[in-house]
């Protein structure tokens, strides 16, 4: 992609199924709490990697316990 290809600003929809590994590390108790902590560690963090969340509310998490 050329530098003039990659001139923004451009839309993102993220969809991902990830895996708790180290539950501690999130400091969550339960589903909503981790549904909690993964909110905000997105809010917190997009800017690192040059993203603006322009709608906060668009953030949706959902956690659901591994059978």
């Amino acid at each position: 992609m050329s530098d003039a290809a990659a001139a923004g600003p451009f839309h993102v929809s993220v969809n991902v199924d990830v895996r708790i590994t180290d539950p501690s590390r999130l400091g969550g108790v339960d589903e909503s709490r981790y549904a909690e902590a993964l909110t905000r560690l997105i809010q917190g963090h997009a800017w690192e990697a040059g993203l603006e969340i322009v709608d906060p509310k668009s953030i949706e998490v959902s956690v659901t316990r591994a059978a």
